[in-house]
């Protein structure tokens, strides 16, 4: 349901408060890092007072006979992040639809995958028992500037091929990308601006899926509608080798969860990950959650509270308890709690100043451990005095640097484009 103009001016009023007061509090005191400008205090006090303001204050299970847990769901969503334009410059995309039904799968193969089984096998067969041509994946395709140049002179119908999900170049790479928003909130149109930058930096065709929000779709539909979105790029004659998987925050968490699957189910990896602040340990809570929150907009409800984003992916409306505790240390719940050895090579980028920067640093050392005398294992960049996602706005110098890096290492881990999609 749209916002009602009474609410779009609510949030108005909202913001232009926060900006206000964030702007005297800035020119009174001066900033609140060393490393900060104006607009690095306005981007995090305007996206904490949206975030902190999106959903009530619940703190435990004592009142969750009287929480519409579905109904907050869909407040928290009417408000989504605003579409991003792309300019003709940027580059160009379509907006596609994946027949999930099209892409089969092997029920057989996920006999081991965790307390998502019964769940992702019921998914799987529901989708194959659609009738007509069925359930259909939204998703974006967007082709930057530069990977419309790199690409045009194998594309046999111009733009026509490029917006296509086919290859058009053997061994073409391209980049799945997983959006962000807690499992609750976004779209492919609110991170354009992210997957178009990637797809400049790294000169490939970048696919962006809208993977199925909770709480209304709880776990594991979002691993499982991102699994079909990549089993179909299989399908379509991409090399799992020339695949890069990305995602930011909650999609980071999707981008490993699908890694781990990938291997329990006997599928091709990935040629490379890139993620974005990765939320991989969705149960535990570190030191710099508190210690940061004055730096960050991310506002991290306890596990405890059943409208936290961990509770509304995972058995949305039920009490926590030890037993479900233990449940959601499932490595496609969260993937921290996984096997990485011979992972492939995964860049890790976050900033230092978010209140996720304890579970990053732990997610890199699992990997860095796991992986003994592998370097290529992992790689981490973290951005001095930077929040969440920072990468959100591409002026920012840790910004440049931080796609530039990206697009050197997608280079590095996938094919280059050579010859026509037909060529022997």
């Amino acid at each position: 349901m749209a916002p009602s103009l009474s609410e779009k001016l609510s949030t108005a009023g909202m913001l232009l408060s926060a900006t206000t007061k964030s702007t005297f509090k800035y020119a009174v005191h001066g900033p609140r890092l060393p490393g900060w400008k104006l607009k690095n205090q306005l981007h995090r006090d305007l996206f904490y007072a949206f975030v902190s303001s999106s959903t009530p204050q619940i703190f435990d299970d004592s009142t969750l006979d009287t929480i519409d847990v579905q109904a907050i769901g869909a407040e928290m969503q009417a408000n989504p992040l605003p579409e991003k334009k792309l300019t003709a410059k940027q580059g160009i995309y379509k907006v596609i639809g994946i027949p999930s039904k099209q892409v089969t799968f092997d029920t057989d193969k996920f006999g081991s995958i965790g307390v998502g089984k019964d769940d992702m096998i019921s998914l799987i067969e529901k989708d194959a028992q659609e009738d007509g041509a069925g359930r259909e994946i939204s998703c974006e395709l967007v082709v930057a500037t530069s990977a419309k140049n790199k690409l045009g002179q194998h594309a046999a119908e111009g733009d026509k091929s490029l917006l296509t999900c086919a290859p058009v170049c053997k061994g073409e790479s391209i980049l799945l990308y997983v959006h962000g928003g807690g499992f609750a909130l976004g779209n492919s149109a609110g991170y354009r601006h992210i997957t178009c930058q990637l797809s400049e930096s790294c000169a490939v065709r970048v696919l962006s899926v809208d993977y199925r929000l909770a709480p209304q779709k709880p776990f594991p539909s979002q691993v499982y509608d991102v699994l079909v979105a990549y089993k179909y790029l299989l399908q379509q004659g991409f090399a799992a080798e020339n695949i890069t998987v990305s995602g930011d925050s909650a999609g980071g968490t999707l981008a490993i969860a699908l890694t781990h699957l990938l291997r329990f189910i006997g599928t091709p990896v990935p040629g490379a990950l890139v993620l974005l602040s990765p939320w991989s340990n969705l149960v535990e809570t570190k030191p710099s959650v508190e210690a940061n929150k004055d730096f960050d907009f991310v506002v991290l409800r306890p596990l405890e509270s059943p409208i936290s984003n961990p509770r509304l992916l995972y058995k949305p409306g039920q009490r926590l308890t030890p037993e479900m505790r233990l449940e959601m240390q499932d490595p496609l719940v969260s993937p921290y709690f996984g096997d990485f050895k011979d992972f492939p090579p995964t860049l890790v980028q976050a900033g230092s100043k978010e209140v996720l920067i304890d579970d990053i640093e732990a997610l890199v050392k699992a990997i860095d451990d796991q992986n003994p005398g592998n370097s290529d294992a992992v790689v981490f960049e973290p951005a001095t005095d930077m929040y969440h996602v920072f990468q959100n706005f591409p002026d920012y110098p840790e910004s440049v640097k931080a796609y530039a890096s990206i697009g050197k290492f997608v280079a590095k881990w996938t094919a280059s484009q050579s010859s026509p999609a037909n060529a022997e």
